[in-house]
């Protein structure tokens, strides 16, 4: 067992958490809290038991077979099957990418992982995968390091063909402290990890600002999993790689990331959590972007508000999606965005939006974004019975002023040149226009036709823009008696779970859409659509199309009814504040009242 550092390997203590043993100079990083809590969390969630469900054993059987092969070789060369290699892994796995001064390799790869007990398990498939690798060609060399043994194992060159510099990949390096194991893609950094293996007194990871703030908002001590991407590090990584093309390319590159306000942008992160409360799942997302934004960023403001699903929204629903936007702010944006490249742009393009015979120009501020609200609303269901073209969207823009907009809707067809079909339903008018299916080189036959169907409709009624590709939808909406979906008892049951004021939300029946998937695996359309896809693009780029293995059979697949029983209502809801953006995603246990 050289992997183990001498005597701290017997010892039975704590593993210093991988956010104070990794570096603050790190850009991205995913953990699992405890990796044996998150299988028993999967286990016990509505995914594990449909997973483990009566019904799905023929379905499981035929995957374990089909992996047997794989698992098996797996058992010859490093003495663990696929199953057991998962099991290792006893408490917190963290990936991570770390920063290097090394212009070969800019970013190194580290793995920290605690194998708990299965610590000499974990070291002998290490052991013998270096001899694995060490019998294909690569380069092994082992040294002392703090007691114990650091491995490097260096893969042989890969030839790039003739005329360029052979690339020589980076090496897989290892070593462990006590039950954790350190993993990584440069010597110096697992070195480095493994050096702190007790955690850093300054300088880890969790002492940046913007990493300990996301894993508050996001709850990640709660969570079972969690991640982090440190944006602007990785913009300094984009301006110090342009700045190797020249001090001019770089200082060009860092002036539009200023300038577009993309700096405001701090870092992104998120969590996610298994049978936790009155959820199968949740996950949530924190975008850290500290008012007062700027540049694209302030063009995106969406202020939280008293949301409920509006009047026209039809009860039976497959999802609602809908969301604040402050568009008088995103106009003085753009507006102040555009001026910064060239003084008075959006002018130059307005008077270039002239009718045939001249006029007044289209005003961007006081015909277009004047006229808006400040809502987007979109919605989709399925015409029955459910088939692969059976979805129909509705988009809803809010309007404040309905006679405006409807004025600067001729306008804008005029400007284009358009000619809609005009018909009455309802004492609304629907305009339907004709759009032509492009011709992709390399798409195969229908498959365009298939995503794409006319005519657009759009329609100005209920102080809404309506604009849908299937006009059937909009009929329903506009047709009095519509049940709304703010009385319907499954809403009702979601909307409990949101904040009185939000940004934006979701609500999601999932019967519908897992119908159609479930339809399309079973029918075999699925794997022909997927083969079809990968040969296009196979073709596009002048190779021959892969060879895929067919991993799901679906004669084994049970009756839909059997997934079914698992599905749960779901919804998600977003809420801005000073500090930036925060979104949570759910579906609700079985049992939620």
């Amino acid at each position: 067992m050289s992997g183990l550092s001498g005597p701290a390997a017997g010892e039975a203590r704590a593993a210093a958490p991988p956010e104070q043993v990794l570096p603050d100079s790190t850009v991205f990083y995913a953990k699992v809290n405890d990796v044996t809590k998150l299988r028993e969390a999967f286990r016990q969630s509505q995914y594990g038991q449909l997973w483990n469900d009566p019904a799905m054993s023929a379905f499981r059987d035929d995957i374990k077979e089909k992996l047997k092969n794989a698992s098996d070789t797996l058992k010859e060369k490093i003495g663990v099957t696929l199953k057991e290699l998962l099991e290792i892994p006893q408490g917190a796995l963290a990936i991570a990418a770390v920063p290097q001064d090394d212009p070969k390799l800019p970013i190194a790869l580290a793995i920290v992982a605690d194998a708990g007990q299965n610590a000499a398990r974990m070291t002998e498939v290490l052991d013998r995968s270096t001899k694995q690798l060490e019998g294909a060609g690569a380069k092994v060399t082992t040294e002392a390091f703090q007691g114990g043994s650091l491995h490097v194992v260096q893969p042989p060159q890969k030839d790039a063909g003739e005329g360029k510099n052979d690339r020589t990949p980076p090496p897989l390096v290892w070593t462990s402290v006590g039950s954790t194991f350190f993993i990584g893609s440069s010597a110096n950094a697992v070195k480095d990890l493994a050096g702190h293996a007790e955690g850093r007194s300054t300088g880890s990871l969790a002492s940046v600002d913007s990493f300990a703030k996301t894993q508050a908002k996001t709850g990640a001590a709660e969570a079972q999993a969690s991640w982090f991407l440190d944006i602007s590090k990785v913009l300094q990584l984009v301006n110090k790689a342009n700045a190797r093309g020249g001090e001019a390319q770089g200082q060009q590159v860092e002036f539009l990331i200023n300038e577009l306000g993309i700096n405001g942008l701090k870092s992104v992160g998120g969590t996610l959590a298994l049978n936790s409360g009155n959820y199968n799942s949740i996950t949530k997302t924190f975008f850290l972007a500290p008012k007062p934004t700027q540049g694209l960023l302030k063009v995106f403001t969406l202020p939280a508000v008293s949301l409920r699903p509006e009047s026209w929204v039809p009860a039976g629903v497959a999802s609602y999606q809908t969301f604040s936007w402050d568009l008088d702010t995103a106009y003085t944006a753009i507006n102040d965005l555009a001026n910064k490249f060239q003084q008075g742009m959006l002018s130059v393009l307005e008077q270039q939006l002239a009718g045939p015979e001249g006029g007044q120009p289209l005003s961007f501020q006081k015909d277009i974004f004047g006229p808006l609200g400040d809502r987007i609303t979109l919605i989709s269901d399925f015409k029955k019975p459910i088939k692969e073209d059976s979805q129909r969207m509705l988009l809803g823009i809010a309007l404040e002023d309905s006679k405006a907009f409807a004025g600067t809707l001729s306008r804008v067809i005029e400007l284009a040149g358009a000619s809609p079909k005009k018909r009455d339903f309802q004492g609304t008018t629907i305009y339907d226009f004709d759009i032509p299916v492009p011709n992709i080189p390399g798409q195969p036959e229908g498959q365009v036709q298939a995503g794409v169907k006319g005519p657009v409709s759009l329609a100005i009624a209920k102080e809404t823009l309506f604009v849908t590709t299937d006009t059937t939808l909009l009929e329903q909406i506009l047709r009095p008696g519509v049940v709304p979906l703010a009385d319907n008892e499954q809403y009702q049951i979601v909307a409990k779970e949101l904040p009185a004021k939000v940004s934006g939300l979701t609500f999601v029946r999932p019967d519908e859409q897992a119908r159609l998937s479930y339809d399309m695996i079973k029918s075999g359309q699925f794997e022909k659509a997927l083969r079809a896809g990968m040969a296009a693009s196979a073709s596009r780029a002048g190779q021959a199309p892969p060879e895929l293995p067919k991993i799901i059979d679906p004669d084994k697949l049970p009756d839909f009814s059997v997934f079914a029983k698992y599905l749960t209502l779901g919804g998600s809801y977003s809420v801005s504040d000073d500090d930036g953006f925060l979104s949570t995603g759910f579906t609700l246990r079985r049992n939620n009242p």
